[in-house]
């Protein structure tokens, strides 16, 4: 159709043209980065408190000593959820589980319940106390991160000292060890630090400190069960010694491998994956210590001035090896080294994050 002075009219708009249209979309009340920094905070208060209540059950401040083991369930549940979520597993599911373990354990206080709750924590608190620390290069950064998990680790003992569960002390030391060195070394090779680019020299390192852990375990039981009697009262001399001049006696698995190695670890992850080795080696040391106080009969302050002292030397044996550590000796480190410069720092992700 035309109008008058020849021009098309435009056309008539149908009944079922629409004018396309986005309705607006308001933005979340809350997006998943702040959900997860308020589950972050969330766990760390509740540690906080938790460290603070299982407290009273080694230090006397009026507080009555049925609540301590509450404290020592929030810690249970709060390493457990740690561990989940550093090595990117189901936090919520094994932090329910464990829930209501201490649940049976606090209600019911049957012997079973509470040993189980007492390994449960020392275990995965040794093992946290490892996840949390960060990569550094420089001495103060690998101090810093060793007092961090110096103190995960005191906590974890402290919680293993609220429940008080009536457990023989050297098959729970056992059994806390070994769980924590199987759930480190699986997380550690679920994180991709296989033994590619170690070298025969990391190798030797790896397979060298799992015999000396080995050599030092099996001696000790050895040598108390089957020595003679003119080596064992030396060595109880010895320890009386001790105990009695200096008020503790520094154990040999935190002074000769576990703290060293953890030292060892901080650092070399600071340009290698496979310092995570070393810092799977590294929870022996913090397994020691969370389950330090694991006797009914255990001396707090004895146990504490042991701890302090095999710090004190771990550290700095470690440092001491830091500074010996050549580096890498496989041919892709080297190729590594050679291309990145002595300014490559490996990345991690942020110390509340997933590993992978």
């Amino acid at each position: 159709m035309s109008t008058g002075g020849g021009r098309r009219a435009a056309p008539r708009r149908r009944a079922n043209d629409t004018v396309s249209y986005i309705p607006p979309v308001r933005e979340p009340r809350f997006s998943m980065k702040a959900l997860r920094a308020a589950g972050v905070s969330g766990l760390f208060l509740a540690w906080l408190g938790g460290f603070a209540v299982a407290l009273t059950s080694v230090v006397a401040v009026g507080f009555p000593d049925v609540y301590a083991r509450y404290g020592a369930a929030v810690l249970a549940v709060v390493f457990t959820a740690g561990v989940a979520r550093r090595s990117g597993g189901r936090s919520t599911l094994w932090a329910t589980l464990v829930a209501i373990l201490a649940a049976i354990a606090l209600l019911t206080d049957r012997a079973w319940a509470m040993a189980g709750a007492s390994v449960i924590t020392a275990t995965f608190g040794a093992v946290l106390a490892v996840l949390l620390t960060r990569p550094s290069e420089k001495v103060s950064g690998v101090i810093r991160e060793y007092v961090i998990a110096l103190v995960v680790a005191t906590s974890a003992a402290v919680g293993v000292a609220a429940w008080n569960a009536p457990l023989v002390y050297q098959r729970f030391y056992l059994i806390v060890l070994g769980a924590a060195l199987v759930t480190a070394f699986g997380i550690v090779w679920s994180l991709g630090a296989g033994l590619h680019g170690l070298g025969r020299r990391g190798v030797g390192l790896i397979i060298g400190g799992a015999l000396v852990v080995v050599v030092l375990l099996v001696y000790g039981t050895i040598v108390r069960s089957y020595g003679s009697a003119g080596v064992v009262d030396a060595i109880d001399e010895a320890v009386v010694w001790l105990r009695d001049t200096i008020g503790g006696v520094p154990r040999p698995t935190e002074v000769l491998i576990g703290f060293p190695a953890l030292v060892w670890g901080i650092s070399t992850r600071s340009n290698r994956r496979q310092g995570w080795w070393m810092c799977a080696f590294g929870v022996v040391g913090t397994a020691v210590m969370a389950s330090a106080l694991g006797s009914p009969n255990a001396d707090t302050l004895y146990v504490a001035l042991s701890t302090l002292y095999s710090a004190i030397l771990g550290l700095g044996l470690g440092l001491v090896v830091r500074a010996l550590d050549p580096g890498s000796t496989s041919r892709s480190g080297r190729r590594a080294a050679r291309r990145d410069g002595d300014t490559y720092v490996r990345p991690e992700p942020p110390r509340f994050a997933a590993l992978k």
